[in-house]
Formats: structure tokens, C-alpha cells, sequence
């Protein structure tokens, strides 16, 4: 062999081994590609965002929102949590049925725990924001709720059966242009949010041993005045005993009655600002001995005293200084009504004005001495002339009366024939004669005489600021609320692309290197 022949078969053989070592190479790092490529192929997967036949199926959560009104409270809004939008959605793409319970008195005053017959609501409109859907709720007086009265316990409490039943209705759903095969929404919901959460909650123990859950409102700017509102009977209760795991709370309170409307801006701009307080009574508080021996049959059997008289007077003076308040002005319908008259009448000089509403104090229990010492403490009296809970011609009118012939310095009454809703939105036959508050909630109580309306009222006792509150945290343009259709790129997408482009720098780099 020449040393040219001999020369050539080395190069060819050294050649040979470096494609050899090339190939080896290639072939790891396509395996190492083609390991990305199924690994990223079980994320897409995973997220069921496309099926091979071009199909979806969409999993999702929801949570509630419970506003106050009229005749109490209701379930106005549904958020879903979607793992995939859902293209051009509007106030027809779901059916939402409501599911709550109540109690069937047919077999006794006790009552018995049933289901309530299910309800469909009525979808008002929409708003998306990518995997999120806002179903705003039509609301009705007779529709189901979270929060149930019972005759047993005369409280309202929370219900633990109730869920909403969500689903689309017959209409072809799509995500990102993919037919939805399958649309869950889960049975109970995540969370609950009401209108009553701009109120804290705090307690106070007096020193009888009296102990008070209460809500309160903090003005956004500084003030010196303090609205107490006093509950009626079914807002109280520290625990609805006699009803397996149902309990009350102060939100229980703010929401049974649009207690919610002394933190909103007509009240708190009215009056300029104010703090307000919602003690919660542990029972009730036309209750004489604290043990409630004076309810019988469904009835309180009233005598012009309360237990809770001197606690909650000092429950108020305590948080008077709490927040540096100067004047006080104390309100409160039926119950509340009795204990904010018994308590203008037993410290007249240490309130500024009260507003008894459908208030239950008997006459005959009100001696002239008491009236004689509370004639000049701006009063505000509203009933509803066919109050057949607390009759008027026995409560309110000879009261007045006696306050008149004693030359009442600042006395005025707001009275209506009956109690309707002037909303148009929720009833059309009228409501109980003894939800007079409906109108002082609503700020639609004015003066039978002078016509000066209950919030203005209060607003001049208190004497406040006249420069309004303004809502710092409205916004004309907030991007939050635009609704959007779902046809923005997926993220995963992006994120398969920059899999396959570091894949790809990782072979073309060991390649050149090789």
C-alpha cells in the first residue's frame, strides 16, 4: 500500500467515525425534542382547550353576592369561574335555578325544615372578564333566599341548604370557536359576599355581663356624629337554638332590613357623614328578665321594661367615645322602635334625637313624669295607619297626643294609610302595614305636617357638614368592568411556542459545537 493510499483510508475512516458521532448526537437530541413535544402535547391536554374532533368541555365554580332590600335579602349577583371562557355571552346563555329551604308550620308552631319549591331567576345582564362571568340577578320578594325567618326561634338565620343550579340553555355554546361539549358548574358555592360587608364587626361586654355581637360603619371622611339603629325581633339571637346549626350574626341584622341604606351615599351625603351602630340584642329586646319568659304563643306580652336597657345604653356611650363622636342620634322600627323610645324616655339629656318606627311601647305604660322629661328631645315618629302588628291607636297616637298637650318642642310624625312598594320592582299588592321602615330606609317618610323628609331631619339634629361625601372609588372608565368575548390568545399557546424555540437553540447549538 502507498503512503497516499494509506494516508486517504485514515481520512476516510476519521471522517466516517465523526458522522458516526454526529448522527449519535442528532438522534439524542431529537429524542430530547420529541420528549418536549409530548410533554408540552399532555399540558395542551391537560387544560382541554381543543380536542382532536375540535370540542371543549368547561368546568366551573361560582360565588354569590346578597343585597338588602325592602323585605329583606336576596341573592343579586353570581360570579362563575370558568377553566375556559365562553365566547359571545349575554343574559340568555345561562339558566340559573334557585334552591333554598323554609319551614312548613302545618304541624305545629316549631316548624319543620323543608325544601322549598325550586325557583328560576331571571338573568338582568352579564359582564366578562376573560374565565369570569357576572350574572347580575333580577331580584323578587318572593324568591328564595340564604337568610330564612323562623317561627320557632322569631330569628332570622342562615340556611345551610341552599345552592344555585347553573347551566347553559339550549344554545350552542363556543370557546375560543371550539363547540362546548359539556358546560359543570359545582352544586355549592365557593363564597358568599353581601352589601352588609362595608360594616365591621366587633363586641362589647358591659358590665352586667351582658355581651353585644354589633356591626359598624366608619364615614370615609372624619365626623362627630353616631346614628344607632335598634333592630327589630327578628334580627337578634345569639344562636337560633332551637333550630339545629342555624345562627344569627349582625349581618344577619344589616341585611333583614335595608339597614345597608345607613352606609349608603343618599344617607351618608344627607347627613354629611356620620358613624354608624347596629348592636345585635342577644334575644330580643322588649325582653323584661333576659329569659324570655315574657314571650308567649308567638306574642310578646310588653310591659313598658327591658333588660337590656342599661347594658345598651352603655354599649352606645362606650363607642360614642370610641369614635369621637359628639351628638347621637338613635332609630330602630318595631323592637327597635320600643327600645329607642324606652331609651329616649329613660336619658333624655344624652341623645339628640330619636326615631321610633312602628315602636311597641303600650301607652299606658308611659307615665306623664317620663313624658314631661323627654318633650323637648327632637322626636320623629313614623307608623303606618293599619299596622295590625302594634296597633297605632294603643302605641304611637295617644303617645303623640299626651306630647302635644305638653307642647313637644320638636315633634314630627310621618304616617301613611298603607305600605306599598313605590319601586314598581318588586310586588304589586301591598306590603304588612307594620313594615313601616320600608319608607325611612328609602328615605320616603316626610312630615305630615311640614313635609320635611326623615333624613333631612336627622341631618339638622345633628347639625353636620354640608359639604357631601364624595364616592372616591367610582371611575368612569374602569377597565375591570369592560366585557370581553374570549378572543385574546391563550397563554398556553405562547407557552408551547417558547418550548419549541429553546428546544430548538439547545440542537442547533450542540450541532455547531460539534
Amino acid at each position: 500500500m502507498t503512503l497516499k493510499k494509506y494516508v486517504f483510508n485514515i481520512y476516510v475512516s476519521s471522517f466516517n467515525g465523526k458522522v458516526l458521532l454526529v448522527k449519535k448526537r442528532e438522534e439524542k437530541n431529537v429524542k430530547k425534542i420529541f420528549s418536549l413535544f409530548v410533554c408540552a402535547m399532555m399540558c395542551l391536554i391537560s387544560t382541554n382547550l381543543v380536542f382532536a374532533d375540535g370540542t371543549v368541555d368547561i368546568h366551573g365554580t361560582y360565588s354569590i353576592h346578597v343585597g338588602g332590600y325592602d323585605w329583606g335579602s336576596a341573592t343579586d349577583k353570581v360570579t362563575l369561574t370558568l377553566d375556559n371562557p365562553i365566547d359571545n355571552v349575554d343574559e340568555n346563555t345561562f339558566k340559573v335555578v334557585e334552591n333554598s329551604e323554609t319551614f312548613d308550620y302545618s304541624h305545629g308552631p316549631a316548624g319543620t325544615i323543608i325544601k322549598a319549591a325550586p325557583t328560576e331567576r331571571t338573568v338582568k345582564s352579564v359582564k366578562v372578564d376573560g374565565n369570569k362571568v357576572e350574572l347580575e340577578l333580577k331580584v323578587r320578594a318572593d324568591s328564595p333566599s340564604p337568610i330564612v325567618w323562623s317561627l320557632a326561634t322569631q330569628y332570622n338565620t342562615y340556611v345551610e341548604g341552599y345552592y344555585l343550579e347553573i347551566s347553559a340553555n339550549d344554545t350552542q355554546l363556543t370557546s375560543n370557536e371550539q363547540v362546548v361539549q359539556s358546560l359543570e358548574i359545582e352544586k355549592d358555592y365557593t363564597s358568599k359576599t353581601t352589601s352588609a360587608d362595608v360594616f365591621d364587626l366587633g363586641s362589647y361586654q358591659a358590665k352586667d355581663g351582658v355581651k353585644y355581637s354589633y356591626a359598624s360603619y366608619t364615614p370615609q371622611n372624619d365626623s362627630d356624629a353616631l346614628v344607632v339603629w335598634l333592630h327589630g325581633l327578628g334580627e337578634g339571637g345569639k344562636d337560633a337554638d332551637t333550630v339545629a346549626d342555624r345562627t344569627t350574626d349582625p349581618y344577619v341584622t344589616a341585611l333583614a332590613n335595608k339597614v345597608t341604606a345607613l352606609a349608603g351615599d343618599e344617607f351618608q351625603n344627607t347627613l354629611g357623614g356620620a358613624h354608624v351602630l347596629v348592636p345585635q340584642c342577644p334575644t330580643y329586646w322588649m325582653d323584661n328578665d333576659g329569659k324570655q319568659s315574657n314571650f308567649n304563643n308567638a306574642s310578646i306580652q310588653a310591659d313598658g321594661t327591658s333588660y337590656y336597657q342599661e347594658s345598651l345604653h352603655e354599649l352606645i356611650a362606650a363607642y360614642k367615645e370610641k369614635v369621637g363622636a359628639k351628638k347621637i342620634v338613635l332609630a330602630g322600627c318595631s323592637n327597635g322602635g320600643y327600645m329607642t323610645l324606652l331609651i329616649g324616655l329613660a336619658y333624655p339629656q344624652e341623645y339628640d334625637a330619636i326615631v321610633p318606627i312602628c315602636e311597641a311601647i303600650p301607652d299606658t305604660y308611659i307615665t306623664d313624669e317620663q313624658l314631661q322629661g323627654v318633650k323637648d328631645l327632637p322626636m320623629y315618629f313614623i307608623y303606618s295607619k293599619d299596622d295590625d302588628t302594634v296597633d297605632p291607636t294603643l302605641h304611637e297616637i295617644p303617645t303623640i297626643n299626651r306630647l302635644k298637650a305638653l307642647g313637644a318642642s320638636n315633634l314630627h310624625v310621618s304616617t301613611t294609610e298603607y305600605v306599598v312598594d313605590t319601586s314598581g320592582l318588586y310586588k304589586d299588592e301591598n306590603y304588612s302595614g307594620h313594615w313601616s321602615w320600608i319608607y325611612f330606609f328609602n328615605n320616603e317618610a316626610q312630615c305630615d305636617e311640614c313635609g320635611v323628609k326623615s333624613f333631612d331631619w336627622i341631618a339638622q339634629q345633628l347639625k353636620t357638614s354640608e359639604v357631601p361625601v364624595t364616592d372616591n372609588k367610582k371611575a368612569e372608565n374602569n377597565p375591570s368592568q369592560a366585557i370581553k368575548t374570549g378572543d385574546t390568545a391563550h397563554g398556553e399557546i405562547y407557552a408551547m411556542i417558547m418550548m419549541f424555540a429553546a428546544a430548538g437553540y439547545v440542537f442547533f447549538k450542540q450541532r455547531k459545537e460539534a
